[in-house]
């Protein structure tokens, strides 16, 4: 019998949904523009992942994504901005995806900005209410290119560590031979 309601109240509860990530939600479009240091519409041109320790890895790693910014309401004015995100929406972090369009919403300061799950960052085709609200934005006063200016940075660094590991794991067996 207690197998039969343990069972049973399974069935009459049915399945509910379970997200790692936990948070209020999104609040209203006047709220987060209030709270947040960049409000803008852009789209995705480049995401790196920069944790480049393969025995380390989470799904909080910050992401860098590059946007090519088409309308500013809040924040810098540039034509292109840097926002990071935690790597998976398991760690709250934004479902962006390189080449679609986003209504951003970001904090932090300017030149660390971030941006996940719980902020109103959403695909700018899902954004009317924030549109209709917000108004039309202004076009970016500043021309950057963010996207070259540190172009294969990242690759140069670690090409670089790994041959000096290289040179020190050289040097190291050659001394032990000499012994």
């Amino acid at each position: 019998m207690a197998i039969l309601l343990f069972a049973g109240s399974f069935w009459i509860g049915g399945p509910t949904q379970v997200a790692a990530c936990s948070c209020a939600g999104p609040q209203p479009v006047e709220t987060e523009f209030q709270n947040k240091t960049a409000v803008f519409s852009g789209k995705v041109l480049k995401i790196e992942d920069r944790n480049f320790n393969l025995l380390s890895q989470s799904s909080a790693d910050p992401l860098t994504v590059i946007f090519e910014v088409k309308s500013v309401w809040k924040g810098p004015s540039e034509s292109q901005l840097i926002v990071t995100t935690a790597k998976s929406t398991a760690s709250c972090g934004a479902n962006l995806i390189e080449g679609n369009e986003y209504m951003v919403y970001a904090s932090g300061n300017l030149g660390d900005l971030k941006t996940g799950l719980c902020d109103r960052t959403e695909l700018l085709q899902n954004a009317t209410e924030d549109l209709q609200i917000l108004g039309p934005g202004k076009t970016p006063a500043k021309i950057v290119d963010l996207e070259h200016s540190g172009a294969g940075t990242s690759k140069w660094i670690l090409g670089s560590g790994l041959v000096l590991l290289l040179a020190i794991l050289y040097v190291s067996f050659k001394r032990l031979r000499i012994k």
